[in-house]
């Protein structure tokens, strides 16, 4: 299978999945929307080629539309092995700006606890969203991190936006549809989201890598931890994780 996460337009969110629960892990073969869903072709694709502005912005307040912005704001992240401190404050802002203003992690919770979300308290659930938060904010990679490291020809890309897809009658719930192209690697990947419109804005719950959903790998590591330890262990791994993280970013230095 190709490298899934050189260049992706906002992902990828590796957070904890390689540290909970070690020799448990299983990839997942996921049906994507996208199989049943007819996108149609009514709106031209919009191409961004390395980091430049994009040709046909979509419509304002669509959903395609807030991935093409949310890749804009990715095109203010510092790359380099040399940052300064305030370079490096930045980027932790721009984080948290683009995961509080950008993510619904609430529903990402809901969505991949499943079932065991009914099962804790209104208390417990808020503790799970703010160490998601936390986690995410600590570990996640964004594609100018990745293309940190990579030599000139691999940051040689281009964002195809493809339109969305309503997927409830109220059109509250989108399915977007982007594309990664690297020719110098022989690189296709699909990267598409899913979407929940909030007082107006649309929010990103779900992320889908050529199939792979973010979700349904969220879902399957937790059921699985909480089935064998109790949700309560699983609590533990995530704060142990987060508190690895920082202890990591202390000692390099970094605040």
């Amino acid at each position: 299978m190709k490298n899934l996460f050189v260049c992706l337009s906002i992902v990828s969110i590796l957070l904890f999945a390689a540290g909970l629960q070690a020799g448990e892990g299983k990839k997942q073969e996921v049906a994507s929307i996208a199989q049943s869903a007819s996108l149609g072709s009514a709106t031209k694709d919009a191409v961004k080629v390395n980091g430049m502005k994009q040709i046909n912005y979509f419509t304002k307040g669509t959903p395609t539309r807030s991935i093409q912005e949310l890749d804009d704001m990715l095109d203010n992240f510092h790359i380099g092995t040399k940052l300064t401190a305030q370079q490096e404050e930045e980027n932790r802002e721009l984080k948290r700006k683009i995961i509080h203003g950008t993510f619904d992690i609430r529903e990402l919770s809901k969505l991949a606890l499943s079932k065991h979300w009914n099962d804790i308290s209104q208390e417990e659930r808020d503790r799970f969203v703010k160490l998601l938060t936390d986690l995410l904010e600590e570990k996640a990679l964004f594609s100018k991190e990745q293309l940190a490291a990579k030599s000139k020809s691999a940051r040689k890309y281009r964002i195809i936006y493809r339109g969305d897809k309503f997927v409830d009658p109220k059109q509250t719930i989108a399915f977007t549809r982007t594309k990664v192209v690297i020719p110098s690697e022989n690189i296709d990947i699909s990267l598409n989201y899913k979407l929940k419109r909030q007082d107006g804005d649309w929010k990103i719950f779900d992320v889908i890598v050529d199939e792979a959903s973010l979700v349904d790998n969220y879902r399957f590591q937790f059921d699985s931890i909480i089935k064998k330890h109790g949700y309560a262990d699983l609590v533990k791994r995530m704060s142990d994780k987060l508190e690895e993280f920082r202890k990591k970013r202390r000692e390099s230095g970094q605040s």
